[in-house]
């Protein structure tokens, strides 16, 4: 079976939201399938793409025109639908895919200009994955009702979260008879609890990419600089690259936080973050379920989250974790002072979040796309 799969990450190299379809790409090659694969130009392949195309994918890469996460600014892709629906019909005719997997990070991409000529120019069907959505942001005129068109049309819909899944009916005005909610997969190679730290000082992690709109980092490091967090024994370290570095690195400096506040960049071994760290902090403001928290509670750690996306169906508050009402100083402040009052028992905290995932997730999320991949419109497997 030939099967198309298109990445819309825009906003980086790489991060969490890739993870689940180039894993489904693998396994459709294991299965016997043929497999091309389309991603935007960042000079280099990511080294996982780049071990498929030597396996026999094909890969083509397009122009990359990114505009920011706002709504406003995504409208503005409508001046890439020339350069996108070329490229991306060009490959139609040469590869001619029976199933087209698009993945993105939030439910508008799929609807600019481009992917709706795709669909319009193809008989293959279509699956979509969606990472993240915005828990206040409506979808522009322009998409709306191509958008509805798209996703009643499409042979499945994928999720990370049923919220993310509840929001998306709400912005579309219509209910999915086509849906799922499935797991991001875990970049650990064993799913077991991480040897505790040792020492006084609590050391605070956060794992992901360095956008401080999406992540709420600013929020974060404006709490840590009160005087009651000052006054306290713990450090933050930042693991992963983005591109609000530096900006961050200024509010260090601003907040007079250098002897707390440390950036390693990209840790390719996640259990390693694990083994010097004892929580994680997750001030969202928009989120699918992140990979950084499902890893985390593999590893046996706990985490204050902020209650967006899929974080509180994976975190209950002050039974595994904390939960803040909202990515603000003040809720998510309030939230790390329930958890510094239970600091001592953070490690037990941590044992329960293991416990409670394994009941919650499924990791096998790339047999599931396959398998629908796979079938025909009855449900049943169209392979022989």
């Amino acid at each position: 079976m030939r099967v198309l799969f298109i990445s819309t990450m825009a906003g980086a190299a790489w991060g969490g939201s890739e993870e689940l379809w180039v894993k489904t790409a693998a396994h459709a090659m294991e299965q016997g399938h043929q497999i091309s694969i389309s991603v935007y130009d960042w000079g280099a392949l990511h080294p996982k793409v780049q071990q498929l195309k030597e396996k026999g994918a094909q890969v083509t890469v397009r122009k990359r025109i990114y505009f920011g996460s706002s709504v406003m600014n995504r409208g503005k892709g409508l001046l890439v639908k020339k350069i996108f629906a070329e490229r991306e019909i060009i490959q139609l005719k040469s590869f001619k895919p029976e199933a087209i997997v698009i993945s993105q990070g939030t439910i508008y991409e799929c609807m600019s200009p481009g992917f709706l000529h795709l669909q319009n120019a193809t008989k293959a069907k279509i699956l979509i994955i969606t990472q993240a959505n915005s828990e206040y942001e409506t979808i522009p005129t322009a998409f709306y009702n191509a958008g509805r068109r798209l996703f009643e049309k499409a042979h499945h819909l994928f999720f990370v979260s049923k919220r993310n899944l509840l929001v998306a009916e709400r912005q579309l005005a219509m209910a999915f008879n086509n849906a799922s909610v499935i797991s991001n997969p875990a970049n650990l190679s064993e799913h077991e609890i991480v040897k505790w730290p040792e020492g006084e000082c609590i050391q605070f992690a956060f794992v992901g990419r360095l956008n401080s709109t999406v992540k709420g980092l600013g929020v974060l490091l404006q709490i840590l600089s009160d005087s009651k967090w000052r006054s306290r024994n713990w450090k933050l370290n930042l693991f992963g690259k983005g591109e609000d570095e530096s900006y961050l690195k200024d509010l260090v400096k601003l907040y007079a936080l250098e002897e707390k506040v440390f950036f390693h960049g990209f840790v390719s071994k996640i259990s390693l973050v694990w083994e010097q760290n004892h929580l994680l902090l997750m001030p969202s403001t928009l989120e699918g379920t992140p990979l950084s928290l499902i890893e985390a509670m593999l590893c046996g750690r706990t985490a204050v989250v902020s209650d967006v996306g899929g974080n509180a169906e994976l975190i209950d508050d002050d039974l595994n974790g904390f939960v803040a009402e909202a990515p603000s100083v003040h809720s998510f402040g309030k939230a790390m002072e329930r958890m510094w009052n239970r600091k001592s028992e953070l490690s037990d905290l941590g044992v329960s979040a293991f416990g409670s995932l394994k009941n919650k997730i499924d990791l096998n999320a790339h047999q599931v796309i396959l398998k629908s991949v796979e079938e025909d419109e009855n449900g049943k497997s169209a392979c022989k």
